[in-house]
């Protein structure tokens, strides 16, 4: 097997997302669509990754039989705690659809659009706490602001509940030793790294309690924040929560409320950790214009953009898309900001915060993958797209793969010359990601309330010389924390442009 191999390159001490060994093996094979990495005895299955997306969609589309695409990994089983027993992430079959089915309604994006004040008045608490920042002059993680901040969103949303993840200081409301806040963070983090090898980390007796006592908090909290939403729905009311959009009409009963509370956690999770890292990144690319006459050129791109959409002054967007004429605002957000959507869109192509392992029965004999030679069957295999490898393929886009460059998106002969399923970061298939629409509107309305108002400086990781002529340090790169996450919380300092003295 390959056992050792892989594992110098998938090894915890390397602080580095498992991305980064497979696309080591792939280069040494030179570049195949996919290759099968076998980890016995430590894994009865094979470990198909995939580099192309032609495999990858067959991976994750219906097929005659699996009807809903091929299962989820049973490695999902350690996000329990997290996402509930009732999740749909980890629901398969008739029992998936029924609750995708549910939930479609409230994902779809004219609903979504018109949580945009609520997303707005979010937002703004953000832009504040960073020029608090940029007065200080003091070094911070952007993954603290920016997770607070979807969590402030995401709560608000699906279930009406304002935490203020971002106002309560640490140690108080929810953010105190039993509270929702503590209990989420406390419990992602006691969650085993999938991939990342067996160490003594996992021999933990009192590990198990912690995350039961974390568990029961969570869910004791958020079942009575559920059975209070459930009997107070206005059937009158046009505007609800995603959870009372999704469950009107249905009779209270214990298994509701269960499965809502997982749906819950589930959202949270999803919706609070991938954005939250999304918003990471953008800072991340914003802050090279510094130092990159390439990053200069978009960033001045982007900022004529907003000019000419919001006006002059840096925070006027805040003002506009806080109105509360939405149609006006759905308006600018799907239409009028096209640089903005795809300056997002390369963002998620360098920086997927997400990926999907799924698991063929042994029995599934029929099932193959049309390599160019001959079809190989796949029973048996986990397999894995590797959303990392797929979309900085130069086989795939171009010889310029690796670079940060929206353009792209704008050349139609270019988008034309893509594979199906080149871009993939929200998944394809009948299990994409349900809430797509709301991390791109999220994207999107952070995106235009800070690219003129603040200028942004990565501290340490740079991928420049720390003095010139001196030796480049590496850039921050990601690493496995049940997503991929940048290794270093993306620490940042953050000051004022020249245009941001004054209010609007």
């Amino acid at each position: 097997g390959n056992l050792i191999n892989a594992g110098e390159r998938l090894k915890p001490s390397l602080k580095r997302h498992p991305d980064y060994g497979f696309e080591e093996i792939w280069r040494e094979l030179d570049e195949p669509g996919c290759f099968l990495v076998d980890l016995a005895p430590i894994e009865d299955r094979g470990f198909l990754i995939i580099a192309e997306p032609q495999y990858a969609e067959a991976v994750v589309n219906s097929t005659e039989q699996f009807k809903y695409s091929i299962p989820k990994s049973n490695n999902y089983h350690v996000l329990k705690p997290v996402l509930g027993a009732e999740s749909i992430i980890t629901k398969e079959g008739a029992a998936w659809k029924a609750m995708r089915k549910r939930f479609n309604p409230s994902f779809r994006p004219r609903y979504i659009y018109s949580f945009t004040c609520s997303i707005v008045s979010r937002v703004e608490i953000f832009v504040e706490r960073l020029r608090s920042l940029a007065k200080s002059g003091v070094t911070f993680k952007m993954a603290d602001y920016a997770q607070y901040l979807t969590t402030d969103i995401i709560t608000q949303l699906i279930i009406e509940q304002d935490f203020n993840a971002q106002s309560t200081p640490e140690g108080h409301g929810e953010k105190s030793p039993t509270g929702v806040l503590t209990a989420s963070r406390r419990l992602s983090a006691m969650v085993y790294d999938v991939g990342q090898g067996v160490g003594f980390h996992m021999i933990d007796p009192i590990r198990p309690l912690k995350s039961l006592f974390y568990e029961t908090i969570f869910n004791h909290k958020l079942t009575a924040i559920v059975k209070a939403r459930i009997s107070s729905i206005d059937t009158t009311s046009e505007s609800k929560s995603i959870m009372q959009l999704a469950v009107s009409g249905l009779t209270p009963n214990k298994a509701l409320i269960r499965s809502c509370v997982d749906q819950i956690k589930s959202f949270l999770f999803a919706g609070q950790d991938t954005t939250a890292t999304l918003i990471q990144w953008i800072c991340h690319e914003m802050s090279k214009a510094s130092h990159s006459p390439h990053h200069a050129k978009i960033l001045s791109r982007l900022r004529q953009e907003h000019d000419a959409v919001f006006g002059p002054h840096p925070f006027s967007a805040l003002q506009i898309l806080s109105s509360p004429a939405t149609a006006e605002s759905e308006s600018i957000l799907t239409s009028k900001l096209p640089y903005t959507t795809v300056f997002i869109k390369e963002t998620l192509r360098l920086h997927p915060p997400s990926a999907t392992v799924r698991t063929v029965p042994w029995e599934a004999t029929s099932l193959s993958l049309p390599l160019p030679s001959h079809p190989i069957s796949i029973a048996g295999l986990q397999i894995y797209p590797s959303l990392y490898l797929i979309q900085r393929n130069s086989n795939v886009w171009g010889p310029d793969a690796h670079l940060f460059n929206p353009d792209r998106w704008l050349d139609d002969a270019y988008l034309a010359e893509l594979p199906v399923g080149a871009y993939r970061p929200f998944e394809r298939g009948p299990r994409n990601c349900i809430g797509q629409e709301l991390a791109m509107l999220e994207g999107i309305v952070v995106v235009a309330s800070i690219a003129r108002g603040f200028v942004f400086e990565k501290v340490g990781l740079t991928g420049r010389a720390v003095v010139d002529g001196g030796e480049k340090e590496r850039e921050v790169w990601s690493e496995h924390a049940i997503t991929s996450v940048p290794v270093d919380g993306m620490v940042m300092r953050v000051s004022m442009s020249r245009n941001a003295n004054s209010r609007p």
